[in-house]
């Protein structure tokens, strides 16, 4: 039985909701989902295992409960759409999401960094199909702090992403740590995201404080709070660079 039909409608609302946020005038869920996702066996298979009442992410993703579909879906349709090639991962754990990060830029041609604390190589990434253990698209780095990692001034590759996804340590301040890296990014545009949003109350203390903001760039953003499905979707913060 194919699962995603089961939370097809929270799928929908999602997409659609940041297709608003984003002026995207295309139909995403049937460019991207409908003619993309659903015909690739190896995501279908993985959702239906994350969808099916025998999943328990303590005993199949040990380091951390996995991203949603929707979450995954939602950012699917991002990196199709916007043609994002650079993506940096933080946080992989089982590595649910990061097949969908995988596949999605790989169509476009890109590569993609991933950053985990843990270096247990028996649930890091178990997830992931062996065609991306020694591809040239994905780059895994194990026992890495991703703060620290960031961090780096000389590394300049770690201001040129187009996508950096959190999905590591959820407390307020490792996730405001991430965002202040993030921020470093010199690209004309490029995306924010976060998959826990809501922890220790995180986007509204953002909001707040006026955390996203970032000088010389528009800011446009919207997660569950600002969609209709209020909370059950990450956090997705988009930077276009003034000209």
């Amino acid at each position: 039985m194919n699962k995603l039909k089961e939370i097809e409608e929270l799928c929908k609302i999602g997409i659609a909701d940041v297709q608003l946020c984003f002026n995207i005038k295309e139909d995403l869920w049937d460019k991207y989902i409908e003619q993309e996702l659903c015909k690739n066996e190896s995501l279908m298979d993985l959702i239906n295992f994350r969808q099916s009442v025998n999943f328990d992410w303590k005993v199949d993703t040990k380091l951390g409960g996995p991203a949603t579909t929707l979450n995954a879906c939602v950012l699917y349709c991002l990196i199709r759409y916007y043609d994002l090639f650079m993506i940096c991962e933080t946080g992989v754990a089982g590595g649910y999401s990061t097949v969908f990060l995988l596949e999605a830029v790989s169509r476009n041609g890109g590569i993609m960094r991933s950053l985990e604390l843990s270096n247990d190589m028996n649930e890091v990434a178990k997830l992931v199909p062996e065609k991306w253990k020694d591809s040239p698209t994905w780059h895994l780095k194990t026992g890495v702090d991703s703060v620290e990692f960031l961090r780096n001034e000389n590394d300049d590759y770690n201001r040129i992403f187009h996508l950096y996804c959190h999905d590591s340590l959820h407390t307020f301040k490792h996730m405001f740590s991430e965002l202040t890296e993030f921020k470093k990014c010199k690209n004309d545009r490029f995306f924010v995201f976060f998959d826990d949003q809501n922890s220790e109350n995180f986007w509204d203390r953002c909001l707040q404080m006026k955390l996203f903001e970032k000088k010389g760039y528009n800011v446009k953003y919207i997660s569950g709070k600002e969609s209709r499905l209020n909370g059950h979707m990450g956090g997705i913060i988009k930077y276009d660079k003034v000209l």
